[in-house]
C-alpha cells in the first residue's frame, strides 16, 4: 500500500514531497528485511516523485538526459530523510509503515543540477547505483510473492530466509554508497576520510560490490594514497571487465604517477568500453600533453568537446594545447573566449587569453584580459606585462 502527498504549488516556491510505504511482513521475511525494503523503496519513489521539477529544468531539457538518468539526478541533487518508522498490525498482517520526505529549493535545484550533468562520471556513478537498488527491489518482491505462497517446506522457507537476507544486505550496501556520495562536491570527496568509512561498510556486506571499489578508489585518490587506488580500480576490474569508469579513474591515477604510456593504455580501455565516453576523451589528452603530443590531444579535446560542449576546462586546455603547437595564438584565444563564456570567473582562461592576446600583437584586448584576470585575484600576469611595458 502507498500513500502519497504531493503539493500542486508553484514551481516556483520551495516544495516538500511526503511519501508513505505500508510494507507487510511474515513468514520468512524478517521485521528487519520489511524495515530496510520499506525504506529503500519510499525513498526511492519520493525521487522519482520529484523527478518531475528535475525534468522541468531549462539544463536538463537542453542536455541529453535519458530517462533513467532523472532519477540519478534526483538522488545526486536532492535528500530524502526518513521522518518515521512505525509497526502496524491489521487482521490480515502485521508491517511498518514508512514516512520519508525530500524538499525541492527551485532556487538552487539548476544550478545543482547543472554541475552535476558536467560530472559525468559521479552521474554515471549514481546512476548504476539506481540500477543496482532497482534489481535489489525486484528481487524482494519476487521473494514476496513466493513468501505469500502455502505450506513450504523447511529447507524452503529456510533458502527464503537467506534470500531476503541476501537482498537486505545488498540494499544496505547501497545505502551506504549514498552517504559517501552526499560527500561528494566539485569533483572530489570534500571527507575522503569518512567517505571510505562508508565505503568500508558497503564492502563488508557485500564483498563482491564493484561500484563500491571503484568509489573507494576515487576516496584514495584524493586522499593522495595512489597505489591503494589502483589496488581498488584493480578489484573492480577483475570483478567487472566491461567497468569503463574503472579504466578511466585507474588513467587518472597512472597519470598522477607520470606513467603517462600506462594512462594511455587505460584511456584507449575506457574508451573502447565506452566510445561515448567524454572524460576519457579528455583524460586521455592531458596524458598527450604531458609528452608533448599536441596533435594528439587537440584531437582528443575536439571529441571530448563534441560529446560534452559546455566543458569549460576541455576549452581552456585545447586552448593551451594550440599555444604549444606552433603558437597558434588567434585559436587558443577563441577557446579562451569559450571557456570565459561558459565559466565567467575562470581565472586562468582569462590570464592565458591576455597572454595570447600580447603575443599576437593585440596589447589593449590583451591588458583588458590580464586586468579581469587580476580583478579575479590573479595579477602576477598583469603586474608582468606592465614592467614589460605591455601594459599601462
Amino acid at each position: 500500500m502507498i500513500v502519497s502527498l504531493f503539493p500542486a504549488y508553484s514551481f516556483c516556491e520551495i516544495q516538500t514531497i511526503t511519501h508513505t510505504v505500508k510494507q507487510p511482513f511474515g513468514g520468512s521475511q524478517s521485521p528487519d528485511d520489511a524495515r530496510i525494503a520499506a525504506i529503500a523503496k519510499a525513498k526511492r519513489e519520493a525521487l522519482e516523485m520529484a523527478g518531475v521539477y528535475i525534468e522541468s529544468l531549462t539544463v536538463v531539457k537542453n542536455s541529453k538526459v535519458d530517462k533513467d538518468e532523472i532519477l540519478a539526478l534526483a538522488a545526486g541533487v536532492l535528500k530524502a530523510e526518513v521522518m518515521s518508522q512505525e509497526n502496524y498490525h491489521t487482521k490480515e498482517a502485521f508491517g511498518i509503515e514508512v514516512v520519508v520526505k525530500v524538499v525541492v529549493d527551485p532556487s538552487v535545484l539548476e544550478s545543482r543540477v547543472k554541475k552535476l550533468l558536467q560530472d559525468r562520471t559521479h552521474l554515471d556513478q549514481l546512476n548504476q547505483a539506481r540500477i543496482r537498488e532497482k534489481e535489489l527491489l525486484e528481487k524482494i518482491a519476487l521473494l514476496e510473492k513466493e513468501n505469500r505462497k502455502g505450506r513450504k517446506s523447511d529447507k524452503k522457507v529456510a533458502n527464503l530466509k537467506k534470500e531476503f537476507q541476501a537482498a537486505s544486505r545488498g540494499l544496505t550496501a547501497v545505502e551506504w554508497l549514498d552517504k559517501a556520495f552526499a560527500l561528494w562536491a566539485d569533483g572530489e570527496y570534500n571527507d575522503p576520510a569518512k567517505a571510505m568509512e562508508y565505503l568500508n561498510e558497503a564492502i563488508h556486506l557485500k564483498p563482491d560490490y564493484a561500484d563500491a571499489y571503484g568509489i573507494r578508489g576515487d576516496a584514495y585518490e584524493n586522499l593522495g594514497q595512489y597505489q591503494q587506488a589502483i589496488r581498488d580500480y584493480d578489484k573492480v576490474i577483475r570483478l567487472k571487465p566491461d567497468y569503463a569508469e574503472a579504466y578511466n579513474n585507474r588513467g587518472i591515477v597512472n597519470r598522477k604517477l607520470k606513467k603517462y604510456q600506462r594512462a594511455i593504455q587505460d584511456y584507449d580501455k575506457a574508451i573502447h568500453l565506452k566510445p561515448n565516453y567524454a572524460d576519457a576523451y579528455y583524460n586521455r589528452a592531458i596524458a598527450y600533453e604531458n609528452l608533448g603530443k599536441y596533435e594528439q590531444a587537440i584531437g582528443d579535446y575536439d571529441k571530448a568537446i563534441r560529446l560534452a560542449p559546455d566543458d569549460a576546462s576541455a576549452y581552456y586546455n585545447r586552448g593551451n594545447a594550440y599555444v604549444s603547437l606552433m603558437g597558434q595564438h588567434e585559436k587558443a584565444i577563441r577557446d579562451f573566449d569559450q571557456a570565459i563564456r561558459l565559466k565567467p570567473d575562470h581565472i586562468n582562461a582569462h590570464a592565458n587569453r591576455g597572454i595570447s592576446y600580447i603575443e599576437s600583437g593585440n596589447s589593449r584586448e590583451g591588458c583588458r584580459s590580464l586586468i579581469n584576470a587580476c580583478e579575479l585575484g590573479n595579477c602576477f600576469y598583469y603586474e608582468r606585462a606592465k614592467r614589460r611595458g605591455d601594459c599601462r
